[in-house]
């Protein structure tokens, strides 16, 4: 009797204990946020010899670039909501190696070794972000702050939303993070430290933030917004497009009001025929319209500092540098994801003159066709392939993709720096309730018609002062 009675509280214990462990257990389906991804192998960059004229020659041999020479990568956590249980796991075998609790916008910094594979786990959204250093820093926290080229996933799912998490990573002088405004909107960003800016944009509207580096910021929005940081420059990039997803009708990005003759470039591709219209957001002109054929490449130029792009089809959309490698030096590399959703067929660009590395990510038992060959992803594992040229993905689960990819030449090339937001695998379904208002010819912005105003009557007071000093 005493034996049944034991065993019975024994079974009452642990019944009243089971709720608790529960609460705080990370592989439940619900309130699960899994974040993949991968420290590239490969953190330096090699530069060619300079002639005695300075000007580089790729024939007389490579050196390693003493500022870009790294054996580890970071992994930043930043908390959105309160008492956000994280856990952090590493390949092989998903082997725990760190479990904290983030408030809002309090921050956990993880060094991982080059080559890491690794998976972040949390029973609320966090924002996540992979990044490499300058090796040879004069900065006192001994990390220089490298730019991310990325756009920024919501707390809500997908990358338009009205809340965001994010740590900024940027050099001290220069307006490289921007918001989009899908709708009208009020937006106020908060800094960890309490600091607070509030503005507002119209429909179509962009705003240019220059934010202080290793920083949280909270980005909140009474209206759909879209967040990216980076340049323009030879650094690959995917495009999510504003409706939800990376197969979309409309996209929003930085341009250049000048190009090169590198291979590189926006590239269009689409399933169907389609037509493009890209237009110039800033003075909202038609700038180029562009025919794309069913299961086909397209590569555009446009100038412009800021554009939109239109498709009456759906079509991916993504800026890449090819990699290549002239007498004069051309460099191009990236580290950047793209989410396929379940039975979504997404034609993608992987770049032509690099060694291009993907990680196929999925959170389900999924099958993966990458055009015409087969293979099987098993829930919480990943893929890796290497190919090039364009290629289209579809999966019967939703899957992340991790595309990685650096110069052919020279063959021990690596990646000069990097920096990504991770997106959880739970938020390529989700789906973006917005409102996009149409694109009218010559509705730009009033902010960007009082610059133009600004300039010439500058321009026409100094030009009136050196008339008058003329004539005297």
């Amino acid at each position: 009797m005493k034996c049944r009675i034991h065993s019975l509280l024994g079974i009452l214990i642990l019944l009243l204990a089971l709720p608790s462990a529960q609460q705080f257990s990370m592989g439940t389906e619900k309130g699960k946020y899994t974040y993949y991804g991968v420290i590239p192998s490969r953190l330096y960059l090699l530069r060619p010899y300079r002639t005695t004229h300075g000007a580089y020659d790729i024939s007389k041999g490579w050196h390693i670039d003493k500022n870009w020479n790294t054996n580890e990568g970071y992994v930043a956590i930043i908390g959105a909501e309160e008492k956000t249980h994280v856990e952090v796991y590493t390949m092989p075998g998903w082997k725990l190696i760190k479990r904290l609790t983030l408030e809002p916008l309090k921050k956990s910094l993880i060094t991982l070794p080059n080559g890491t594979i690794f998976k972040v786990l949390s029973d609320k959204p966090v924002g996540v972000m992979a990044f490499s250093k300058n090796s040879n820093s004069n900065m006192s926290s001994g990390i220089y702050p490298v730019l991310p080229f990325t756009y920024y996933p919501s707390i809500g799912g997908g990358y338009s939303g009205k809340r965001f998490v994010l740590m900024a990573s940027q050099e001290l002088d220069g307006e490289p993070h921007m918001i989009f405004a899908l709708e009208p909107s009020e937006v106020t960003l908060t800094r960890e430290d309490g600091k607070k800016q509030v503005f507002k944009l119209e429909a179509n509207g962009f705003k240019r933030l220059a934010l202080k580096p290793f920083m949280a910021y909270k980005i909140e929005s009474t209206g759909n917004i879209m967040v990216f940081s980076g340049w323009v420059t030879p650094r690959t990039y995917f495009i999510p497009a504003a409706e939800g997803g990376f197969l979309g009708r409309r996209f929003y990005t930085p341009s250049r009001t000048s190009w090169s003759y590198t291979d590189y470039g926006f590239r269009i591709m689409a399933l169907e025929d389609a037509k493009v219209k890209i237009w110039n957001l800033e003075f909202r002109k038609l700038i180029m319209e562009v025919r794309v054929k069913g299961g086909e490449m397209a590569t555009v130029k446009p100038k412009a500092d800021v554009i939109v792009v239109e498709s009456d089809k759906p079509i991916t959309f993504e800026f890449a540098h090819s990699g290549d490698i002239t007498p004069l030096f051309s460099y191009g590399c990236g580290v950047t994801y793209i989410g396929v959703r379940k039975d979504e067929v997404i034609p993608v660009y992987m770049p032509l003159n690099s060694t291009v590395e993907l990680y196929i990510f999925a959170s389900k038992d999924a099958i993966v066709k990458i055009d015409d060959m087969q293979f099987r992803v098993k829930a919480d594992g990943y893929f890796k392939q290497t190919m090039r040229g364009v290629h289209r993905i579809t999966a019967d689960n939703d899957i992340i993709v991790e595309m990685i990819h650096w110069p052919l030449i020279p063959k021990e090339q690596g990646i000069q720096h990097f920096g990504v937001a991770v997106p959880p695998i739970e938020s390529v379904s989700a789906t973006s309730y917005v409102e996009l208002s149409p694109i009218i010819q010559g509705h730009g912005s009033m902010l960007a018609y009082l610059e133009v105003g600004v300039i010439m009557l500058t321009s026409i007071a100094a030009g009136f002062l050196y008339m008058k000093r003329k004539v005297k």
